[in-house]
């Protein structure tokens, strides 16, 4: 009986077990433009860019800061889930 218990519980565990296997990372983005928005929207599409590339899904920004420069520099971090 306790081994039938065991069998059941490792088969509900079984769908569970493909999501523990995916590994967040974070990636970068830099973007750089005479306009502040436009360099921070290339910042956010280089690191998701970058994140899609290793076949993971973005999650969420987890921090952005921009700076002014000759241009406006735009650096953006995001948390990307990869199988």
């Amino acid at each position: 009986m306790k081994r039938h218990c065991v069998v059941i519980a490792l088969a509900l565990l079984l769908p569970v077990s493909g999501s523990a296997l995916a590994d967040v990372i974070t990636v970068s983005g830099h973007g750089q433009s005479y306009d502040p928005g436009i360099a921070l929207s290339d910042a956010r599409a280089d690191a998701v860019g970058k994140c899609s590339a290793q076949g993971g899904t973005p999650v969420e920004e987890i921090y952005n800061h921009i700076t002014r420069a000759n241009l406006w520099l735009a650096d953006s971090i995001w948390k990307c889930e990869v199988p």
